[in-house]
């Protein structure tokens, strides 16, 4: 029963993982970052729960569906928010330096 639990989990976080993506696309980025919360717990579930007792074929197979489609979304996740990432990173770099000049400049 526990190796049917963990594969739940699995395709419970795989549920998530879509919903982000959908936030993602939507640059709905409070909603992402909750889900992400969320989603780690969820993980950290996993990791306390999964045993080294083998899964049935069926459980396998469900498992192995709920992973690739967690490594995708993932995937397409990263692609939308790492340029959004570089983006505030620069305008971040760009205040601190105009900080920095406007204090070089006040003296």
């Amino acid at each position: 029963m526990e190796q049917q639990n963990t594969v739940v989990l699995y395709e419970s976080v795989a549920g998530i993982m879509h919903r982000m993506l959908d936030a993602a696309k939507q640059q709905e980025w409070d909603a992402l970052a909750e889900m992400e919360s969320h989603c780690a717990q969820m993980v950290q579930m996993i990791k306390v729960m999964e045993t080294a007792s083998s899964l049935t074929e069926e459980e396998l197979a469900r498992k192995l569906i709920s992973v690739k489609s967690i490594l995708a979304n993932d995937r397409e996740i990263r692609n939308i928010v790492s340029p959004w990432m570089a983006k505030l990173n620069a305008m971040m770099h760009s205040n601190q330096m105009e900080q920095k000049l406007s204090q070089a400049y006040q003296h």
